[in-house]
């Protein structure tokens, strides 16, 4: 095996193994090989002698991700800098799940994926903490409308009116928190910090450093991703809680 052959097929075995792809290996006359399975789509990778690299299949999400990857390795680029693959399925996922939901959280996951792969971080994160903003003035929308005591409804609402999305946070939690009737898998407050808040407060707070310049921006690019991991299941929990309040009142 020839050492640009090595490089190049351990930089591609990395990045199958780090996004948890199923595969097998082998070797042939004049290269080495993975076959690779995601779901019901397949691809095999050929690296030859020469370095060079080679993908086989129908056209799929999968082979799209590993052409990325094929290419960041042919123009020596650094492979830890394609994004995995699940992030770049986010819009597609979301619309997936959620049939219902916000075009305007797409779009803007949309540009996020498309800033953090620009190699835009603060970008990234602002849109995030956009499209996480929205989704929580969608929620506290159904559970003003679903309050069942007049005079409660108008106060949270004049509560809740043209605030900073802080503020609307924390009237939104202080008023669930006292609430009677909740979701099933929300019976305590542990429950609501897990599934929203987290990732919430995460969103905020980088969206804050980057939006306000007298903020120092400390976003490390990891640590960006690992929230992004998780933003998907959070816009899930958030509509579970939309089509509860869309379906139920509030009781106190």
């Amino acid at each position: 095996m020839s050492e640009i052959m090595e490089n190049n097929y351990a930089q591609m075995k990395s990045y199958i193994e780090r996004n948890k792809f199923p595969f097998t290996e082998s070797k042939e006359q004049n290269c080495r090989r993975m076959d690779v399975q995601h779901g019901k789509a397949k691809c095999t990778v050929k690296v030859y002698a020469t370095g060079t690299i080679q993908l086989q299949g129908a056209d799929s999400k999968l082979k799209d991700a590993l052409n990325q990857a094929k290419q960041a390795v042919e123009n020596e680029e650094s492979i830890e800098e394609v994004l995995p693959f699940e992030i770049e399925r986010f819009p597609e996922l979301l619309r997936e799940r959620i049939a219902d939901i916000d075009p305007i959280i797409v779009q803007f996951v949309e540009e996020a994926i498309v800033s953090v792969k620009a190699g835009s971080n603060l970008g990234c994160a602002f849109l995030l903490g956009g499209a996480s903003e929205k989704a929580i003035l969608i929620l506290v929308d159904a559970y003003t409308k679903a309050i069942f005591d007049e005079k409660m409804r108008n106060g949270f609402a004049s509560r809740t009116s043209g605030k900073f999305i802080s503020r609307i946070f924390e009237e939104f939690k202080k008023s669930w928190k006292s609430s009677l009737n909740k979701p099933q898998g929300y019976g305590g407050t542990n429950d609501f910090e897990v599934k929203i808040e987290q990732i919430f407060q995460f969103c905020r707070i980088c969206r804050n450093e980057a939006g306000h310049p007298h903020l120092p921006p400390n976003l490390d690019k990891g640590v960006l991703l690992a929230n992004m991991g998780q933003f998907v299941k959070y816009v899930e929990d958030l509509y579970e809680l939309i089509r509860y309040y869309s379906a139920n009142k509030v009781q106190f």
